[in-house]
């Protein structure tokens, strides 16, 4: 469960009030622009993390697939921050007066 923690901590998850008093199962969130929010549960007796994001679950016991769902999960919403700040931007570009 420590790993699970530590990992979580160190990519901008903040753990939620009251984990100190449930040792079954602790919850981090992460919210931000881009990805949104996204929850990480861990549980003591799964061994490993489920995170839920988009409205869907996945459940991950190894680091690498943890890192590479989430990495991918900012890349979508990184990707579609940028077609809408592209099409804004030509929006008022079309609108000047040159």
């Amino acid at each position: 469960m420590g790993m699970y923690r530590s990992y979580l901590l160190k990519n901008n998850f903040w753990a939620k009030k009251g984990n100190e008093k449930n040792d079954d199962e602790k919850v981090f969130i992460k919210h931000d622009s881009i990805v949104g929010g996204v929850y990480a549960v861990i549980q003591k007796e799964n061994k490993g993390v489920k995170i839920v994001a988009e409205g869907e679950e996945h459940f991950f016991t190894n680091f690498d697939r943890l890192d590479s769902f989430l990495n991918q999960l900012h890349q979508r919403k990184d990707n579609f921050i940028k077609i809408l700040k592209r099409k804004n931007i030509s929006q008022r570009l079309r609108t000047l007066d040159i």
